[in-house]
């Protein structure tokens, strides 16, 4: 692997004004630690006092959950589950490589998706400071305990990861035989049907399998979304799903599909054994995981 260092980085190709642009923190060398990940062997800080955590699902949660010094993030605005603070940078869903260059970090996080996209540009993102890239095809438990591995905070993983184990444990006694005797799914409303939300990938589907829970299966190497339920296939495909979880952003999408005859049809909706996430569940980390462990919960004492 090819070993770099952090006074090896520098804004070839970035697409910004010139070196003279960079913070000095960004070369400033204090205590570092040797880390080895896919984009080779190179040092970072041993303790960052400035972190931009580009995804705020899959890089922000785990690093807020480590106590980091998080100064951005990007991607999109996080659940009101997600302890950030107001002050914190928003730098863009297409990431804007100038401001996180002017947020002067110190360390960087980034999802692996695409290196050279506008929404995680790692490429660019490794000319302002060492970067420790995720992986968004990976387990939220694999992606924590990895990140935390780079820092040397693997107890502070750890910890985390009991505390929503405990959890999970705690509902699993509350709700006992149900969860493997009801179906339960996440569908996300979108005009004229559902998108069942149970690939191997998402976060649903993680936790429902925390949980012990019974649901409709992905199909063969289906890693996201099945392919759209539409409304005139409701009951067919989802008549005897005992409770639903609403993949949501908002109200908006409950108050289309409420106007959905088939839908008000399902005998789970009829029931009331519903429940909305009024925001961004469908990947994450130990935040997101907790709040659907909790919405589960919800969902659970809906069914009868």
């Amino acid at each position: 692997m090819t070993s770099l260092s952090r006074r090896a980085f520098t804004l070839a190709g970035i697409g910004l004004a010139g070196a003279s642009l960079l913070p000095g923190r960004a070369f400033a060398q204090g205590e570092m630690r040797s880390v080895t990940t896919s984009l080779g062997t190179y040092d970072i800080p041993a303790r960052p006092q400035r972190v931009v955590a580009i995804d705020s699902r899959l890089d922000m949660q785990p690093a807020l959950a480590l106590g980091l010094p998080i100064v951005g993030y990007g991607h999109s605005v996080p659940g009101a589950w997600v302890p950030i603070g107001k002050d914190v940078a928003f730098v863009g869903s297409e990431v804007n490589v100038e401001q996180v260059l002017a947020l002067d970090p110190d360390l960087i996080i980034c999802s692996d998706y695409d290196p050279d996209s506008v929404w995680w540009p790692l490429n660019k993102l490794r000319q302002i400071a060492p970067v420790l890239p995720t992986k968004g095809d990976d387990t939220w438990r694999n992606q924590f305990r990895t990140l935390a591995g780079f820092l040397g905070m693997e107890g502070g993983a750890e910890g985390a990861i009991a505390g929503y184990d405990a959890l999970v444990d705690g509902v699993q006694a509350k709700h006992g035989s149900k969860l493997g005797e009801k179906t339960v799914i996440s569908v996300q409303p979108d005009a004229g049907g559902l998108w069942p939300m149970n690939g191997s990938n998402m976060l649903h589907a993680q936790v429902l399998a925390d949980l012990g829970a019974k649901t409709i299966p992905p199909g063969d190497l289906q890693k996201y979304e099945a392919e759209k339920v539409t409304s005139e296939s409701f009951l067919d495909v989802l008549g005897e799903v005992d409770g639903f979880l609403l993949a949501t952003t908002g109200t908006d999408e409950t108050n289309v599909l409420s106007k959905e005859p088939l839908w008000q049809r399902l005998p789970a909706v009829a029931a009331g054994a519903v429940v909305a996430s009024k925001g961004n569940v469908n990947y994450g980390s130990i935040y997101s995981a907790t709040h659907l462990v909790h919405l589960f919960d919800e969902l659970y004492g809906k069914i009868a």
